[in-house]
């Protein structure tokens, strides 16, 4: 089976292509804009070399431009999508680069399409506290109240779903949690954010939905290769640290922070606050936590990644492990 992997110069998507090969895949095209970094494709070739890999170039976002791309595949892995960024570009390419490569792949056509989707897209505002989230719990409708990236990688979810209902390929959903590790963010907005010489640690108690990149990549692969035609898996690991927790083994590891802790009522009465001034002001202030976010971001919930277990994936990075080469790469980082 051949496979083009969208995005694979991107953190998530050089760890794919590597369990892509480890796993057993043999044909593999890797998707970049222009060049491949340096060494991507020589380091896969020295580990794998009984594997054909080869590179496809490609904009995205260039609607019709894409058949070449997609031509002779038989299973495209879509990991590119905007992570950062204005609304609007986070938007176009997230959503309009999914559908032109869509677009292209059903014309070919494509057989089997996985996409990586977010935990984003999950509804989790009306789960009551300790609730388990898995693969059973309800998607947004719109997602727009989640903000940008909530509401992009919501629409993408959807048209996926539109273009499968329409062409009949074979599809399978990834909803990876947090994505951590050397190269990537340290401090995501579940655990707090920094403003004003402060880190507001807002996430407390609840389990943080961690995801060392290793594993994710693992899952991924797993998933594109023995995962049955319409499922969705959700993508934990095991022995999840709370999001205090985690603040305290950074502080102590990476660097410390002057921390002011703020309760959840606290936080929900903040909210309706800022969501209210947001509108007097006129949008001088965002609003980044409304009401909305913050039961979707901090009510304490459970994790399940059983529906993986179920095909034969299992965390190859420990939690423990994982914390311990993030933090350390992010101190040297930081020097």
């Amino acid at each position: 089976m051949k496979i083009l992997l969208t995005g694979a110069a991107g953190f998530l998507g050089k760890q794919i292509a590597r369990s892509l090969l480890a796993e057993g895949a043999r044909d593999v095209r890797l998707h970049v804009r222009h060049t491949a970094p340096r060494g991507l494709v020589e380091d896969l070739q020295r580990d794998f070399p009984e594997a054909r890999i080869e590179v496809g170039t490609g904009n995205l976002l260039a609607r019709g431009s894409l058949t070449e791309l997609v031509r002779g595949v038989d299973c495209i892995v879509h990991a590119a999508a905007g992570m950062r960024g204005a609304p609007a570009d986070m938007f176009a390419n997230t959503v309009i680069g999914t559908r032109n490569l869509l677009e292209a792949a059903t014309e070919v056509p494509v057989r089997r399409i996985v996409l990586i989707s977010s935990f984003a897209v999950f509804r989790t505002e009306q789960l009551q506290p300790g609730a388990t989230l898995d693969e059973n719990t309800p998607t947004e409708s719109v997602g727009v109240e989640k903000g940008p990236y909530g509401y992009a990688k919501t629409r993408q979810e959807q048209l996926f779903k539109e273009f499968q209902q329409a062409h009949g390929f074979e599809a399978v959903v990834l909803r990876p949690g947090v994505i951590y590790g050397p190269g990537g963010g340290a401090l995501s907005p579940r655990v707090g954010l920094k403003a004003m010489g402060f880190f507001f640690s807002l996430g407390g108690k609840s389990l943080l939905p961690l995801t060392y990149v290793d594993n994710c990549a693992d899952a991924v692969a797993r998933a594109t290769l023995h995962g049955a035609p319409g499922s969705v898996f959700s993508v934990v690991d095991d022995e999840l640290p709370s999001c205090g927790d985690y603040l305290r083994q950074y502080r102590r590891s990476v660097q410390k922070l002057r921390v002011l802790p703020v309760p959840h009522w606290a936080l929900a009465m903040g909210a309706r606050w800022l969501v209210r001034y947001h509108k007097l002001s006129k949008g001088q202030l965002p609003a980044v936590f409304t009401p909305y976010v913050v039961r979707s971001m901090f009510t304490p919930l459970q994790y399940s990644n059983a529906a993986l277990k179920r095909i034969g994936w299992t965390p190859r990075v420990a939690t423990a492990e994982g914390l311990r080469r993030s933090f350390e790469a992010w101190k040297a980082q930081a020097r």
